[in-house]
């Protein structure tokens, strides 16, 4: 829905930049137009990163054994992982798990992939269904100090 939206915005923008929508006040179009490439752009690059997303699986799964997530290629166990970063910014909307460096390589091999020499992923705590965003910072608190005491 988001992009079909985008993409009206982006034929009422071209429509202007054409001239075959009068404005209240002359303009030559270029700005117009070159504002319509630029959403374009915008509605092309939203439309790639939502193919990417797995919309009939969780963001996450948190357990009492690890957490999961799409990104991630299998669940990490709580023992894996040494460090669990939550910004406390209002606006921060991600979950920092940073894994041991004698992790399960493929766990490694996977994060590496997006940023070599990093053991750490970004998971995000919004918009999961049925818990606010201050529920799912909590449970993976909990589950990550159990397991540290364990």
């Amino acid at each position: 829905m988001f992009i079909g939206v985008m993409a009206l915005f982006f034929v009422y923008l071209s429509l202007i930049a054409l001239g075959q929508i009068e404005m209240s006040r002359p303009t030559s179009g270029v700005g117009e137009g070159l504002f319509a490439i630029l959403f374009l752009a915008v509605i092309v690059y939203v439309a790639v990163k939502a193919r990417q997303v797995d919309f009939t699986k969780p963001l996450m799964m948190i357990g009492p054994d690890g957490i999961t997530g799409q990104k991630l290629p299998k669940l990490i166990p709580w023992s894996m992982i040494e460090r669990v970063d939550i910004p406390q910014t209002g606006r921060a909307g991600l979950i920092y798990l940073t894994v041991r460096k004698d992790a399960d390589p493929e766990i490694l091999e996977q994060l590496r992939k997006r940023q070599p020499l990093e053991r750490t992923v970004a998971i995000p705590h919004r918009w999961v269904t049925g818990f606010s965003s201050s529920e799912v910072k909590d449970i993976v608190n909990r589950y990550f100090e159990s397991s540290q005491r364990g």
